[in-house]
């Protein structure tokens, strides 16, 4: 099966996303983070090119200064106001962890092939692929990471995957519909960031497994 660049640039988006499972560094994930969202801009742009729909030009945009630049810049701010730097510990080793996510991109591809073609043209199963991998490697994140840091981060992977499956395989939502939800992801971050000072001044840590033994 040949590749184009459009099938590129998603697999790319995924391989990004994969790499956070095997850094520990917050702030290395935040750089993977924007750089794997890049890419899922360029992914709008170049559907945009293909099927000359100028709103997901806007999209794209969109995409590339709220989700690439200012979350993961606000995120780092935060990170560093309630000093925090790395993950002090997660249920699965980075190797392992690693490993997981490849098998899982393996799996995706498996289910990915018994998907019928929602555009009826072409072949849509690498897009298919890349957004059930990333949105695996989010849940990922979520279950393995212990900080509140990585679960905010895990859920902005998922909600990638999500997007990047609706765009690869029905070219995009409406505008309208796109916008809505990058504004409820936008306040979504706003909200964690507030409710992440808030845990770390009432309990002096984010790790979200010590949460589990407070009793009233």
């Amino acid at each position: 099966m040949a590749m184009n660049i459009y099938d590129l640039i998603a697999l790319s988006s995924a391989l990004m996303a994969v790499l956070m499972l095997g850094s520990m560094q917050i702030k290395n994930n935040l750089v993977f983070y924007s750089i794997h969202t890049l890419l899922l801009s360029a992914e709008t742009w170049w559907i945009e090119k293909l099927t000359s729909d100028a709103h997901l030009f806007y999209v794209g945009l969109t995409i590339c200064l709220l989700k690439a630049i200012f979350i993961p810049c606000f995120l780092n701010w935060v990170r560093i106001r309630i000093g925090v730097r790395s993950e002090s510990a997660a249920f699965l080793t980075p190797p392992m962890a690693m490993f997981l996510g490849a098998a899982l991109m393996g799996l995706s591809y498996l289910i990915s092939t018994q998907l019928p073609s929602i555009l009826g043209e072409g072949d849509t199963r690498i897009g298919a692929t890349a957004a059930m991998s990333i949105l695996f490697t989010g849940v990922l994140l979520m279950l393995t990471r212990k900080t509140a840091m990585s679960q905010i981060i895990g859920f902005l992977v998922i909600e990638n995957g999500i997007y990047l499956f609706t765009l690869t395989q029905t070219n995009g939502m409406p505008m309208v519909v796109e916008m809505g939800i990058l504004l409820d992801v936008l306040v979504g971050v706003m909200i964690c960031g507030l409710i992440l000072f808030r845990i770390k001044k009432n309990f002096e840590h984010i790790d979200v497994s010590l949460l589990t033994g407070l009793r009233d």
